[in-house]
């Protein structure tokens, strides 16, 4: 059976983003494809301060990699400066590795701001007048925003949400409207066709 392991930052996305990458790898009738158990290693500082053990890590499992994290961290200035560093980081450590780094700017929760239709159905309690951000990358504290759009009592929780809400957004609003999941999407096709995927 071929894998993918997933590497993420936070513990909302622990079940969010197994879940997201399984719709992907379906909808590309990928059906042969295993989502390993993923693994946390927090946000990018960490991520930096720790690069050549949690990679070597992950490498035990002998299968390509998907490290994904939100870029809304006070170091998070400069997106294309981190774009090319993981990578070459990565090939410093494992040469020739499947490892593929997709940024959720600003936040994984972004997707839910994208697809308010799918966020709507789900949190039916966030009224029919709250306008949704036309930018939704452009916002942070996306986790916040939910929070705010809800009544009050009714907080948006990661660890109780996050993947409910991934497991029915809609792929095809996403492809138009969030140039994170495109990432997301790219990378996951990258490492599908990656000839040595196991």
């Amino acid at each position: 059976m071929r894998r993918i392991l997933p590497i993420v930052e936070g513990d909302g996305d622990l079940a969010a983003v197994p879940v997201l990458l399984r719709r992907v790898l379906h909808d590309m009738n990928q059906f042969d494809v295993q989502v390993a158990p993923p693994q946390k290693r927090g946000e990018l500082p960490r991520v930096l301060s720790r690069f050549d053990d949690f990679l070597q890590t992950a490498l035990l499992e002998r299968c390509p990699i998907l490290r994904v994290m939100d870029y809304d961290c006070s170091e998070c200035n400069d997106e294309a400066k981190h774009v090319a560093l993981l990578p070459e980081r990565a090939n410093n450590v494992a040469r020739g590795a499947s490892i593929e780094f997709v940024f959720m700017v600003q936040e994984f929760e972004s997707l839910f701001l994208a697809d308010h239709e799918t966020t709507r159905k789900v949190f039916a309690d966030i009224s029919s007048v709250c306008a949704f951000p036309v930018d939704p990358q452009s916002v942070r504290d996306a986790k916040g925003w939910l929070s705010r759009a809800r009544p009050k009592g009714s907080a948006y929780k990661p660890t109780l949400h996050q993947g409910k809400l991934a497991a029915q957004l809609d792929l095809n609003r996403l492809r138009s409207r969030s140039k994170s999941f495109v990432r997301f999407q790219t990378a996951v096709e990258r490492l599908v066709a990656f000839d040595r995927l196991v």
